[in-house]
């Protein structure tokens, strides 16, 4: 009977699904990326306090009710956090690891990959104006995360997400539909 060699049958699994296993971060990597998720569960907590204030919502598929939900859900997160300011959760330690692990990605050896990825049929555009708290732009170009980008970067609770709009980079809350925070100009 043969050994089974369980390094490469993880590897193929990975390539058969078409993922890219996570990179293991450094110890330094480790502790700013401590502080960042201690940062987002404090968000989440406050959202999840939030939500509970809200009218209990029957599941439903009308759009009009889950749409009028949701902005309900953000007028109360734009009104708690008011004073909420760009920082506030990609602090400048963090913001600062973000964006080395961003500029090894897109100038890197898979880089072409990941520019690919972002957006391959349109020019790079500047984009102002972004603001926390702000609805996320649905006019701007914004797309999800380059594979070689995720995999190197902090996993983020269910309704959060990592988006990349023109060359910021920002932290999306998908429920709310706001900017929760923002690195300006991270992406190369």
């Amino acid at each position: 009977m043969r050994k089974i060699d369980w390094r490469l049958l993880a590897f193929m699994s990975f390539g058969l699904a078409g993922q890219i296993p996570p990179v293991t971060p450094t110890t330094e990597e480790a502790r700013i990326f401590k502080i960042f998720t201690t940062q987002v569960q404090q968000y989440v907590r406050l959202r999840k306090e939030l939500e509970a204030s809200l009218p209990a919502m029957k599941q439903t598929t009308q759009i009009a009710k889950i749409a009028e939900n949701q902005l309900e859900l953000g007028r109360k997160l734009v009104q708690a956090r008011g004073n909420a300011k760009q920082g506030e959760i990609f602090t400048s330690e963090v913001a600062q690891q973000f964006r080395k692990i961003i500029g090894n990605v897109f100038r890197g050896p898979k880089s072409q990959m990941a520019r690919q990825t972002i957006r391959p049929d349109e020019p790079s555009v500047g984009v102002v104006g972004l603001h926390i708290n702000d609805l996320s732009p649905d006019d701007k170009p914004s797309t999800t995360m380059p594979p070689t980008l995720l995999n190197r970067l902090p996993p983020l609770p269910t309704d959060l997400a990592y988006r990349i709009v023109g060359h910021h980079f920002v932290l999306k809350d998908t429920r709310a539909g706001l900017i929760v925070d923002l690195i300006p100009n991270a992406i190369p």
